[in-house]
Parts: structure tokens; sequence; C-alpha cells
């Protein structure tokens, strides 16, 4: 099997549910619970990689407080190399409150960003760069220092050495969107951000009009997620063709869906699947995902997961069309 390396935003994820709506000014509000995880693209999918089997390094930076030991406790909970993480005892980590809604199954989130915002290719090992076949960034857009020219200059390194890139936004808090990432796009072999991502990049509504587009901006295959609408996939200029979700019938959290479905993916490209059955894959660990509350608790081994896709107990949801 192939070797990822995870490189990117790491945050904590503080969930609190049921919370519909922030209460007024000077007000409060009860929640039945709350619960603290990891967060972040590039931990979410390490951590989701780790848990199904798979080899994985991260390279990030977090803060020396006590929101940092607990990250750093979780990586090693669950066997993710952290050779690559840096500690920055001047930053405080990263931290995301998420707000649940019950009904729309959706959340709302409020962000701090310090520790990801002083990440930059300085914490990236070339140990980490020499020991990985498959390079996945992931949180970019947030990423204060490292977006643009860095990002754009470790893709086009990282490619040139013949590595297998891959890449994912997060919600661009600077509403900048494609100037931060254009530049990389020709050196990214796998591009997977999300529908409404999408459209704030190039300001189109049809998954075929928005696939096709970015295509033209070099990245050699494109994924864009729909949410439980499943996906729409473009391997080089080849017609896109589009895939369902999995059916979950009690979806509790899809906080992290997004990333499990690139950590299944990523999953099947390295044990050299074909990309039309390791989107599959990545959808099934998906729907895993969104069965638990925070970004990985959901996610089962490999075993499990291939399990449940070839026994029928899991089955494509039949309105992904609409």
């Amino acid at each position: 099997m192939k070797k990822i390396a995870c490189i990117g935003m790491v945050a904590v994820d503080i969930i609190t549910s049921p919370a519909p709506a922030l209460p007024p000014i000077g007000q409060c509000k009860r929640v039945e619970t709350t619960k603290m995880y990891v967060g972040g693209n590039a931990a979410n999918s390490a951590l989701d990689l780790a848990k199904l089997g798979v080899p994985v390094r991260l390279s990030c930076r977090i803060g020396g407080d006590s929101l940092g030991r607990f990250v750093h406790s979780e990586f090693d909970r669950y066997g993710v190399n952290t050779q690559s993480v840096t500690i920055d005892e001047n930053a405080e980590t990263s931290t995301s409150i998420v707000c649940l809604d019950p009904v729309e199954k959706n959340r709302r989130c409020l962000l701090s960003t310090q520790s990801n915002d002083f990440f930059t290719t300085e914490d990236i090992s070339d140990e980490l760069i020499a020991a990985s076949d498959i390079i996945f960034l992931t949180g970019v857009c947030q990423l204060k220092a490292f977006d643009g020219d860095q990002l754009a200059q470790f893709a086009k390194r990282v490619h040139d050495l013949g590595k297998f890139v891959a890449m994912d936004v997060l919600w661009d808090l600077d509403d900048v969107w494609l100037p931060k990432i254009q530049e990389s796009l020709p050196y990214v072999d796998l591009f997977m951000p999300s529908f409404d991502e999408v459209e704030k990049m190039i300001h189109k509504t049809d998954p075929y009009e928005m696939i096709k587009m970015l295509r033209t901006l070099g990245p050699q295959n494109v994924i864009i997620k729909l949410g439980r609408h499943g996906i729409i996939v473009m391997e080089g200029d080849e017609e896109p063709y589009r895939m369902p979700a999995w059916d979950v019938p009690n979806i509790i959290d899809t906080t992290g869906a997004g990333d499990a479905f690139c950590a299944g993916t990523l999953t099947g490209l390295a044990k050299g699947m074909k990309l039309s059955d390791a989107t599959s894959l990545g959808q099934a660990v998906s729907a895993f995902c969104i069965q638990d509350y925070g970004t990985y608790a959901g996610v089962q081994s490999l075993e499990q997961v291939f399990y449940a896709m070839n026994s029928g107990d899991m089955r494509p949801y039949s309105a992904y069309m609409d």
C-alpha cells in the first residue's frame, strides 16, 4: 500500500447540540451535550486514515497549550505519526465552536485560527516528504502564511518529485478563494472541494459546469462533494459522472463527513483501486462518520467498511439526483 501524508489545518472542535441558533446578546440557551474532539481537515483525515488501519504521517502546527496537548494525545492514541507536527509555545491552538442544528442535521461554526495562521513550509519535514507517496494538502484557504506562493511552490516541489498530490480546501474566512490556490492547481492530481466552496470560487451552481471549469484550471482529476447528493467526478478530460452517497437513516453529526470521504478515497487509491472504486469507498467511510458525534468517532476499520459495502448493509441514497 502507498503511504499517505496529510498536511494543513488542525483545530479542536467543541461541539454543542442542539443549537439551531445563537441566543440574543445578553441571554443564555441550554444545550443537551457539549463534546470535544480533534478537528480541522488535516487532523480529521489523518485520524480517519489511522482508524481505517492506514499508516499516515501528519504535518501541522498546534499551540503549546492544554488544547494542543489534547490534540497531540489523540494523535498518539490512534497511531498518527507526528514527527512533523510543530508545537508553537507562543500560539493558541486553533479552535472551532460547532453548533449542531438537530433539524437540518448540519452545523454553524465559530473559528479561531491562530496556530494555523503561522503554519509554513518550514513545518513540513523532509522525512515526511521522502516517506510518503501521496501528499494530501487540506484545509487550504485557512492557512494564512502557507496559502498562495508557499502552497504553489510546495505543490510543484512534491509533484516534481513524483508524488501524487491531492488537495481540499476549507471555507475561506477572508472570502478570497481562488487566488489563494490557483497557481498550485496545475500540480494537483486530485482536487476534492465541496459544492459550496466551488460556488464561491467560480460563481457557478451547475455541478457539470463547475467541474469542467475547475478542470481547465489545471488539476488532473476533480471531485466535487455534493453532500447527501453524492459526488461528481471528472477523470482527466473524460465526461463527468455522478455517484450517489450511501443511504444513512440515522444521521447524527455531519461534521467531518467531507474529510472522511477524502480519507476513504485516498485509502482506495493507496491500495491501487481505480478512482471510481476509491470514491465508492470514500462515500462508505463518510457514511460511517456521520453516524456518531465528531469528525472521527464513527469511522471504523477498513475491514468493517468493506463488510458493510459488500454485505448489503449499505445501499445508495436513491434521491441523489434531486
